[in-house]
């Protein structure tokens, strides 16, 4: 038995008889009532009465699968979903199970003891403010691609957030979403394969949802931001994941059927990045000037003195203001 289905019985407005929900569900009455106390030990409030039966209170601030998948009509991304209260990373437990789930599983964790952002850095994932989460793809695409698809994740959060809250947070090339100059999220992309072909792609996305600024650590709290912070208001994060799958799942749909162009157009124009003088780590070389186009390809076109350089990833700072 779902527990998702237990909790939509239950979600009516009024009290529902035990006797009700057995009828409904197909089982005994003990076991709709063990499913009763399995959903309160998971943080539903349920109010029993003997004679009316049971009423749903409220719901806990929970990214269960059943919470987040309804009213979700996706195809590929998010059919299925790996839950954790911890886990140590949602990347690491996304390759363990490679070989053994479809594309478009979603492994999602309330928190992370070693979650990792770029070039090996610690991301701090405290449990129940953010979202901690990575998306398993199997896509056509060459590894040439793979700067595009960084784009792309951040283009579809961009849009939900947008979709969900109403402000539309900037994308900050190559793969992090920023709001006044504090980062929100970013991305971090993990790739198996062989000749010339991705076999694997483990999008990890690690998003900054409800956290106030004392929430981060002193060494943070000048940079980076959270989703929270930029409404002015407690946000939903299973209203806003299940909008940031549907719109994952357009922005690939559509770089599967007609390239990457639309995800690019739209990191040019809502750029956190382009039009500013930044410095560019790509771990080989360091590179100064203005960061004056993002190319076709996916590449930051940087520009001094006259001269113009490709970067295709690397570590950008700082940002100046405009």
């Amino acid at each position: 038995m779902q527990l998702g289905t237990v909790v939509e019985l239950l979600d009516q407005g009024a009290f529902v008889s035990g006797e009700d929900l057995a009828t409904r569900l197909g089982v005994s009455r003990t076991m709709v009532w063990k499913q009763i106390q399995t959903l309160r030990e998971l943080g539903y409030k349920i109010k029993a009465h003997p004679r009316r039966g049971y009423h749903l209170v409220s719901r806990p601030d929970k990214l269960y699968p059943w919470e987040v998948t309804k009213g979700l009509a996706n195809q590929l991304i998010g059919k299925t979903i790996e839950y954790y209260d911890e886990l140590p990373s949602t990347n690491q437990r996304a390759k363990e199970l490679l070989t053994s789930v479809d594309e478009g599983t979603v492994v999602l964790a309330e928190m992370q003891t070693a979650g990792r952002g770029r070039l090996g850095r610690g991301w701090f994932s405290p449990p129940g403010t953010g979202i901690w989460l990575s998306i398993i793809l199997r896509p056509p695409f060459s590894p040439l691609e793979l700067p595009k698809l960084n784009l792309l994740a951040v283009v579809a959060l961009s849009r939900a957030v947008k979709n969900a809250l109403d402000f539309r947070p900037l994308v900050k090339w190559p793969n992090d979403l920023y709001y006044e100059d504090r980062k929100l999220s970013g991305i971090l992309t993990e790739v198996s394969g062989e000749l010339g072909r991705l076999e694997h792609v483990i999008v990890g996305v690690g998003i900054n949802v409800n956290q106030r600024i004392n929430d981060f650590p002193p060494e943070l709290r000048t940079k980076a931001g959270s989703l929270r912070m930029a409404a002015g208001c407690f946000v939903d994060r299973k209203d806003l994941l299940r909008k940031y799958l549907q719109c994952f799942e357009e922005e690939y749909f559509h770089a599967l059927e007609q390239g990457f162009n639309r995800s690019l157009d739209y990191c040019r124009q809502y750029t956190a990045t382009l039009g500013r003088p930044v410095e560019v780590d790509d771990g080989r070389k360091v590179y100064r000037g203005e960061a004056v186009a993002i190319a076709d390809d996916g590449a930051l076109i940087i520009e001094h003195d006259g001269q113009r350089s490709r970067v295709m990833a690397g570590d950008v700072q700082p940002l100046f203001d405009r």
